[in-house]
């Protein structure tokens, strides 16, 4: 059974931040061309998408060594319906 969630999301250069709400906690995933992360549990949204966001920069930043400007801001937007969808056996 497929299940929508609620969330948001926001680009970070070349990589795009997910943030989903999960029952008590929020899911967090980044992804971009040849990578996906896979962010920690978080349990508020203000955690979630500044997790997001840290993910995003130490990648960018530190693993990549890309010469781009930090980000400190990002505009976080709704997803869409089924942008997101969760799986649980029915």
């Amino acid at each position: 059974m497929f299940r929508v969630a609620s969330g948001f999301k926001t680009k970070y250069h070349y990589l795009t931040l997910l943030v989903a709400s999960d029952f008590d906690e929020w899911k967090v995933v980044v992804h971009g061309p040849g990578i996906c992360i896979h962010g920690g549990r978080q349990f508020n949204e203000a955690k979630a998408k500044e997790h997001a966001r840290v993910c995003a920069a130490d990648y960018v930043h530190k693993e990549k060594q890309d010469d781009l400007p930090v980000l400190e801001q990002v505009d976080w937007q709704p997803l869409t319906p089924g942008e997101w969808l969760n799986w649980r056996p029915g």
